[in-house]
């Protein structure tokens, strides 16, 4: 008979938050790859006046003028799902842990599927401990960007905190197959640790 080890949640270990940036930016998300060259000068010329782009180009340098720069965007009807998230994650990093779920809803209210705003939102119930809504947002993270490995990662740490080994080990092996981070040792530990305890 194995040795069951007892893995205890380490929430410091979670990936953080996702902000979103310019190459996200489009109707539709996707970036024109056949734009004219006169359409893209008059990008350039609407990015250096984008409130967003500004935001984006001050932010976690200078929160207070970021902050500033997305309400305006949000105003201005500029990405604002997106000015949404990012103000999400500035409330975050501030402790102001209500302000930052409200931010990341209105980003969902804007946009319900929007990829960030979902997974930034489940980090917040995974630090909160709520790990039900938690494993639902990760989850619908997944629905839009399958291709997004520390959703993989955060996930299958939810899943320990609910007692779904299997499915836990499962998500760290995929996000082991698409990963390319420095996370991977953690998660090869935390995957042997998880194995060893289900024999």
């Amino acid at each position: 008979m194995a040795k069951v080890v007892q893995y205890k949640p380490d929430p410091s270990r979670k990936l953080g938050f996702r902000k979103v940036g310019k190459d996200r930016r489009g109707p539709d998300g996707q970036l024109d790859l056949f734009a004219q060259k006169g359409e893209l000068e008059e990008r350039k010329l609407i990015r250096y006046i984008d409130p967003f782009e500004k935001g984006l180009s001050v932010d976690g340098r200078n929160d207070e003028v970021a902050e500033k720069l997305y309400l305006e965007a949000i105003e201005q009807g500029i990405s604002v799902a997106d000015a949404y998230c990012n103000l999400g994650i500035i409330y975050a990093r501030k402790g102001l842990t209500t302000k930052a779920i409200n931010h990341f809803t209105n980003a969902l209210k804007e946009d319900p599927r929007h990829t960030e705003g979902h997974y930034n939102l489940a980090n917040m119930y995974y630090d909160a401990g709520n790990y039900s809504l938690a494993e639902m947002h990760y989850q619908l993270a997944l629905e839009m960007d399958g291709g997004f490995s520390e959703i993989y990662f955060n996930l299958a740490l939810t899943l320990v905190c609910l007692d779904h080994k299997t499915a836990a080990i499962k998500n760290l092996q995929r996000y082991l197959e698409i990963a390319e981070d420095e996370q991977k040792p953690q998660a090869v530990h935390l995957l042997n640790m998880l194995e060893l305890s289900s024999e």
